[in-house]
């Protein structure tokens, strides 16, 4: 099932508040973001050497997010030979950023490998992890249905005032509910579990209706 499918399946919006696909397309991104903060994927890339000491940085690399675990140079050694973190650097110039050696200088024939982290898409999900992703995806939209009956109806009609609340307070419980399943799955408690919630209401964009909506995670270096 198509990770769309599982969070719709999760939600159940009979309400049609939610922008299909729009809303859950937006929300599934910020899971996978959330997600990627604490299980981030990690990629190992081989970059062919030019004589120098500045480099492109690897294709899959995300600016603002991805950091580098190590660099082998040179490659093939047993065990492997790793540069010390003194002897490479994320060099910024006008032209952008670029992986510099300090002191090696690889020649052409030669590669050194990097290994980084980037953020996860939907295909690089591990299957155990992918219902998970799902949950926190379901609280998202689960947030923004409750911020949507909270601020629609006439104060003026008690009955619908009272079922607007009534729809809020629901989705607001669910939201909570599938939030800790997400923070369980990956054993975020305490401390780390309100790092977790913080993540998710880090920046804030608008609703249509005029409501708070959440986006994308802070991607810390």
């Amino acid at each position: 099932m198509a990770l769309i499918d599982d969070v719709k399946a999760k939600v159940k919006d009979t309400s049609g508040k939610l922008a299909d696909p729009a809303d859950y397309t937006s929300n599934i991104d910020e899971a996978i973001g959330v997600y990627s903060k604490y299980r981030p994927r990690e990629i190992v890339e081989d970059i062919t050497g030019d004589g120098g000491h500045d480099y492109a940085l690897p294709a899959s690399w995300n600016a603002g997010f991805s950091v580098i675990r190590d660099i082998e140079y040179p490659v093939g050694n047993v065990p492997e030979t790793l540069l010390e973190e003194g002897e490479w650097k994320i060099y910024r110039s006008p032209s952008g950023e670029k992986i510099r050696l300090i002191y090696a200088t690889p020649g052409s024939t030669e590669t050194f490998r990097v290994r980084y982290t980037a953020l996860h898409t939907e295909a690089t999900i591990p299957a155990s992890d992918l219902d998970a992703v799902a949950n926190l995806a379901a609280a998202l939209c689960c947030e923004m249905l409750a911020n949507a009956f909270a601020m629609t109806g006439d104060p003026a009609i008690a009955a619908d005032s009272v079922n607007y609340h009534s729809k809020a307070s629901e989705f607001t419980k669910r939201a909570r509910s599938f939030r800790d399943l997400f923070t369980r799955h990956l054993g975020i408690t305490d401390g780390a579990s309100v790092a977790a919630a913080a993540a998710v209401k880090d920046m804030d964009r608008d609703y249509p209706w005029g409501g708070d909506r959440l986006t994308h995670p802070r991607r810390q270096r």
